[in-house]
Parts: structure tokens; C-alpha cells; sequence
């Protein structure tokens, strides 16, 4: 439900594809008891009202307000049924959702109640003549009373999650960030940047996430808002509110939860996406990872936070990489580091006076992550917000949130060997780029003294945990644009290579073992590479043209001379592009795909070698 404005209500009628029709008639059927806030149209620099006078991008609506949307919230109806699904929102600069108020459970019969109530008061006062600003006046109170009703059903503490559907009409997805604080701040407020793909999107953020950082039993706001403001950003939210689901939901009504459709009907997977993985964790020193001022108390005196240190012991288990940004003496702060006995967890440490963002920057650098693969914990409000204004899409808690921090959902992964040994993997890389600056060599040549080895292995139990954790991990150099489901790898073993086949790489140098690095699902009647996707730590070591190079040898034994890839663009995975380029690789028009050139015309195919795994590959 959005809020009424004068002489906006009308609707605008959109043509759906009927299986989109159908996930939001299942998401409706799955609810049992929802929130109803009441979203507006909102400025995230907002001074109101003395910004209207000073700030370039003011751009008044009918009740002079500031219009941060193109259009306002235009309310979307089917245009087969005419029935309302939801709000048609095109973000402009600074232009954010957002709902404030007590939170409270509404039955579905009650909803329904006050959406048509809602609707009817609001086509009411569209038909007002504007004298004396009265329809205006008639929109403000009856916006404050929604918002009353709305707050005055069950506890909230029924919900079990925030749920958001929406339709991406964009050809490029986007990014979004859900924020939930109180309305009196408290300097606690929860925070989760999403992505969303063209087409149906259904997110869920459990509850108890948000319960952790905040409590919905007080006066909250709740906002949504780009990441990034593109030019032809346009979303249709069909539901965004705190959710009780019934016991038969969605997930249960449905043979594929993972299934989604683009605009045009398309099958497409990931849309039901949780929150990203976060890949590293970047600490603050004083007050945080220990209790105290290094500068003014000595390492003598602090006390080592053992909440956090046991936190950082059970990441580092499941493969989830550590660092530091704090603001102190590098030369004590690591030899406190190294006092407590735990230095050995941090890769790539930035501790100077400089900004927090830069560190934060320079880590994802080093790390050669996305930075909305980090997740930064601090005690003071001052440098959250400051990595927050120079790094939306990195999220941010505050030290109270580090007893919770295992059971977001963020580091819900799959425990494997490779994630045990990440950073170790992470150190020996170090070690490479160290010997390489030293040596002085060509890179071409760095390589090769390196003696690499790929192990091409088919898929079956005892890698599918691993290749499993990629998918799901896996952003840069990610062909497809997509996160595999679980159900979808294991049936790629059931079907048994007939026409179908997926190939794990494993990785290894004279340095060591890198571990499962890669997977490639195949079409083996048609040589095209339905999937391919790859950890960023063998990223420019020719890895992947090496296998590229197996795959043309191959299909050059069956008479085919190239083979075709799939490629969907999410603008996060412009390096997988960069390499097809690199490879000689001719995007096809209008295909979403790429052709190969020839064996002979691939270039450094050669430099690392090929071994094959057990069971069927020589074939």
C-alpha cells in the first residue's frame, strides 16, 4: 500500500506474462498475515522544508512535495484482469521508499478490507476540485489514518520474514538496499543490500535477521533504495512488508522455489535470492575486536573480545576471509595481533589514521572482491557512516551485532575443505605476487615457472558440495549471470552425461593446491557451455583458456571446430566478458551468447596443463 496524493491515484494498466500472474497469485495465497506499511516517496539528503528552496534537484508535485520518482507511485493493474498488483516506482537521484510507524500483524481479511478502502477514498479524492488545497489536506489525514489502522492488529513478533516480490523491468537488473531503524535513533538499524534480475524477483529476509539490530515493537522506518540510480530503472512491487506465512507457502507449492520468468515468460533461476554471501569480514581494532584504546591504555590492558574471536575462528571454518580497518599505529596494532595470538586471520590489514573507506576500498582491492562482498563492523557511528556514504553497497554493523553475526544469513555456506583452506590459499597467493615483483618477470613467462595445472573431474558426490558453494559464491566471472540452484547440480549426476555434463576444475602450482576453482555445465550434443563460472583466485592465469582449449580439442575430435557460451550480462560479471574477449571470442547478436574462435586461433591455451579426472572423461 502506497501513500495517496492528490490528483495521482490513476492506474496504469501493464500486460504480464500468466506465469507471472501466477507467482504473484501464489505470493498472496502464501501470506497469512502482513505488516501493510504504507510506502512513500522519499529523499535520502532531505531537509524538507528548507531544501526546497536550495537544492538543484527539487522538483515539486501537485502538493508541492518533492517528486524523487518519475511519475510518483503509479499504482500497476493486470491488463488482462484489471485486478491491482501493485506500484510501478522509477527512481531518481537520491529517490528512496519508505514507510514509518508502529508495525503490527494484519489478518489477510483485513488487509483486503483496508486496501479497498484505500482505494476507494483515494479515487474520492482525485475527483475533488483543488480549492484552497483541500484534496491535499483530505490526502494527508487519511494517510495518517491507513497508517493507525495498519498498526493496530496482532504483535509483530509473529513475522517471520520481510518479504519483497517485485518485477525488474529493466534489461539490466539493479541493486537495492533494505534499511529498517528506528524512527528515535538509536545508533542501531539493520541493513541488506540486494540484487534483483529482470523479471520476477521474490526476496526473503528473515525476521529474526532484523531483530537482531532492531526492535519492530517500536516506531520504525523502513526504506528502500537503489544502489545505483540507472537511467531506465523501473520496478513493480507487487508485496514489500514484514510477513506470517502459512504452513503450505510458496516454497512448498512450487516443484522448482528457485523457477522465475523474464517479462516475456522466459524460464529463468535465482530469483528467489536471499542475501548476497558476504565474502570478508573487515574489523575495527579499539573497542570492538578487543575493550579499549590501544593508543591509551597499552596492549597490557586491553581485553580481548572472546565473542568475537570465537566468531572469527568459526568464519574462518566455513571459508569466510578476515581483515582489518582501524584507525592506530600499524606497527603496535599487529603486534597486539600478534600478543592475543590471532594475526595469523587477517589478510591484508589497513591500519593508518586515513579514512575507513579507503581501507575498505584497498581490501577489496587487494582481496580482488566485490565490495558488496564485505561486511564492515564498527563501534562508532561516525566511521559507519562514513564507509556507508563512500561505499553503499558495503554492509555495515555495529559491534553489538557480533554474537548474532553466525547466524545471519550472509554466512549461511556450506562447510567444505576448499573454504577450510581459503586462507591459507589467500596467503599463497600473497606468496606469488611477492616472488613475481621480485623475479621481475614477463607475466607470460611468471606463469609458466609457475608449472599450473588444471584437473578436469566430472561432477559427482564428492565434488558437488564445493561446486555447489561456488555457484552460490561466485559474482565476476560468472558466465550466465546466475547462482545454480542445489536441486539443478544434483540433477545434472542423475542425468548421467547423455547429453548433458558438468565438468569440475581443480587447480594447482608449484605454490600449492588452489582447490575446485571452476564448473562448466555442458551440452555435449552441441559443444555449447550452458554454465561457466570460476573463483576469482586463478583470475588472468590463463585458467580458463586452458579449458577453453580442452573443450575445443574435444569437440574437434566429434568435427565440430568452435563451441558457443552462454552469456548474460549483470554488470557485476564485466570480467568474465573481458576474458571472452581475451580468448577471441565474437558476441553472437541477439543470442546472449559468444562463439569461440578455432583451437588454432585461441591464444595461451597452452601454458597450463590439462589433466583428467576419474570416471568417464577420456571418452
Amino acid at each position: 500500500m502506497h501513500q495517496t496524493v492528490a490528483g495521482e491515484s490513476h492506474a496504469v494498466h501493464v500486460p504480464l506474462a500468466e506465469n507471472l500472474l501466477v507467482d504473484i497469485a501464489l505470493t498472496r495465497k502464501s501470506v497469512e498475515a502482513r505488516s501493510m506499511l504504507v510506502w512513500g516517496e522519499h529523499c535520502t539528503e532531505c531537509v524538507m522544508p528548507s531544501c526546497y528552496a536550495s537544492c538543484a534537484l527539487y522538483t515539486p508535485r501537485q502538493d508541492l512535495k518533492c517528486r524523487r520518482f518519475d511519475q510518483g507511485i503509479v499504482p500497476v493493474r493486470s491488463s488482462s484482469s484489471g485486478e491491482v498488483l501493485g506500484m510501478r516506482v522509477s527512481f531518481r537521484k537520491w529517490g528512496k521508499l519508505e514507510a514509518e510507524g508502529r508495525l503490527s500483524a494484519v489478518s489477510l481479511q483485513r488487509s483486503h478490507a483496508l486496501t479497498i478502502a484505500d482505494r476507494m477514498v483515494g479515487t474520492a479524492i482525485g475527483w475533488l476540485p483543488s480549492v484552497r488545497r483541500l484534496p491535499h489536506l483530505l490526502a494527508t489525514t487519511w494517510n495518517r489514518l491507513k497508517t493507525r489502522f495498519a498498526a493496530s492488529g496482532l504483535s509483530p513478533r509473529e513475522f517471520q520474514v520481510f518479504l519483497i516480490e517485485c518485477i525488474c523491468e529493466s534489461t539490466r537488473g539493479g541493486s537495492l538496499t533494505l534499511t529498517v531503524k528506528p524512527r528515535v535513533s538509536t545508533g542501531r538499524y539493520f541493513q541488506r543490500h540486494f540484487e534483483v534480475i529482470s523479471g520476477y524477483n521474490r526476496i526473503e529476509i528473515p525476521a529474526n535477521t532484523i531483530l537482531g539490530s532492531v526492535n519492530i515493537e517500536t516506531d520504525l522506518v523502513v526504506q528502500i533504495e537503489p544502489v545505483d540510480v540507472l537511467p531506465d530503472n523501473s520496478f513493480i512491487f507487487t508485496f514489500a512488508d514484514f510477513a506470517l506465512l502459512k504452513g503450505t507457502n510458496q516454497s512448498s507449492a512450487r516443484p522448482d522455489p528457485a523457477a522465475t520468468a523474464d517479462l516475456n515468460g522466459r524460464p529463468m533461476d535465482s530469483a528467489r535470492k536471499s542475501a548476497a554471501t558476504c565474502k570478508c569480514v573487515v574489523w575495527d581494532l579499539d573497542n570492538t575486536l578487543w575493550a579499549g584504546t590501544l593508543i591509551e591504555d597499552g596492549v597490557e590492558n586491553l581485553r580481548l573480545n572472546q565473542t568475537a574471536v570465537q566468531v572469527i575462528k568459526d568464519l574462518d571454518q566455513r571459508g569466510i576471509l578476515h581483515s582489518i580497518a582501524s584507525k592506530n599505529n600499524a606497527e603496535e596494532a599487529l603486534g597486539a595481533l600478534e600478543h592475543f595470538g590471532i594475526r595469523e586471520y587477517f589478510l591484508v590489514p589497513q591500519i593508518s589514521g586515513g579514512p575507513k573507506s579507503a581501507a575498505i576500498g584497498e581490501i577489496a582491492r587487494r582481496l580482488n572482491i566485490g565490495k558488496d562482498s564485505l561486511l564492515f563492523i564498527d563501534d562508532q557511528p561516525f566511521e559507519r557512516a562514513e564507509v556507508e556514504s563512500v561505499h553503499a553497497n558495503v554492509r555495515v554493523l555495529s559491534h553489538a551485532s557480533i554474537a548474532g553475526l553466525l547466524e545471519l544469513p550472509e554466512f549461511d555456506v556450506p562447510i567444505t575443505e576448499e573454504g577450510r583452506r581459503r586462507r591459507v590459499m589467500y596467503i599463497k597467493e600473497e606468496q606469488r605476487e611477492h616472488v613475481f615483483r621480485e623475479t621481475g618477470a614477463d607475466f607470460i613467462a611468471f606463469l609458466k615457472s609457475c608449472r599450473l595445472e588444471i584437473t578436469i573431474s566430472e561432477l559427482n558426490a564428492s565434488n558437488i558440495d564445493r561446486v555447489y558453494e561456488l555457484a552460490q559464491r561466485t559474482n565476476q566471472l560468472n558466465y550466465a549471470g546466475r547462482k545454480a540452484s542445489r536441486q539443478e547440480i544434483e540433477a545434472l549426476i542423475a542425468e548421467g552425461g547423455n547429453a548433458r555434463m558438468g565438468y569440475a576444475l581443480g587447480c594447482s602450482d608449484k605454490f600449492g593446491d588452489y582447490g575446485i576453482i571452476g564448473f562448466a555445465i555442458v551440452d555435449q550434443r552441441h559443444f555449447n557451455v550452458d554454465d561457466f563460472f570460476m573463483s576469482c583466485r586463478v583470475q588472468h592465469k590463463k585458467v580458463d583458456h586452458a579449458f577453453f582449449g580442452w573443450l575445443l580439442q574435444k569437440a574437434r575430435a566429434r568435427g565440430i571446430e568452435r563451441v558457443t557460451v552462454s552469456f548474460r550480462s549483470t554488470g557485476r560479471n564485466e570480467p568474465a566478458r573481458q576474458v571472452l574477449n581475451e580468448m577471441n571470442f565474437e558476441e553472437l547478436e541477439n543470442a546472449n551468447s559468444y562463439i569461440s574462435p578455432t583451437l588454432d586461433e585461441l591464444p595461451h591455451w597452452d601454458i597450463v596443463a590439462v589433466q583428467l579426472g576419474p570416471r568417464r572423461l577420456l571418452h
